[in-house]
């Protein structure tokens, strides 16, 4: 049975917060693509499922104290066709401080999987919080 657009976003966020990488990582196609807009050391766009798991998920983790946990909670999702909007808000401790941020990802759905994301975030928290600039 597959999922509704909506309903395979929030599963996949739920797992992504719980830590459990490989349940996430199966709500994906292999040409998953990750797009982290503005200008931080994040920024860009991570093709594949692979180099959004070990480039781009990496990077996250060194800039994050995981073992503080996060803490994710969706305001809105938000379906039109193969597009899901989330709206969200995080909170986390990043290396330099905070990481209290507000998330719009859009994400596309095809086949029952993930197929992308574009994520829009405060750039300026994410340079102080994560990167000290």
């Amino acid at each position: 049975m597959l999922l509704s657009n909506k309903k395979l976003v929030e599963q996949f966020w739920i797992f992504f917060i719980d830590g459990d990488l490989a349940r996430a990582l199966a709500l994906m196609s292999d040409d998953f693509t990750w797009e982290l807009t503005g200008q931080t050391p994040l920024s860009g766009i991570y093709r594949g499922k692979a180099e959004v798991r070990d480039v781009f998920f990496a990077k996250v983790a060194e800039c994050i104290d995981l073992t503080a946990g996060i803490d994710l909670e969706i305001d809105a999702l938000i379906a039109e066709g193969d597009r899901v909007v989330m709206l969200a808000r995080g909170e986390m401790q990043g290396r330099y401080g905070p990481y209290n941020n507000t998330y719009c990802h859009v994400m596309t759905v095809r086949g029952g999987l993930l197929c992308g994301t574009v994520e829009y975030v405060d750039t300026e928290l994410v340079n102080r919080a994560l990167f000290a600039r």
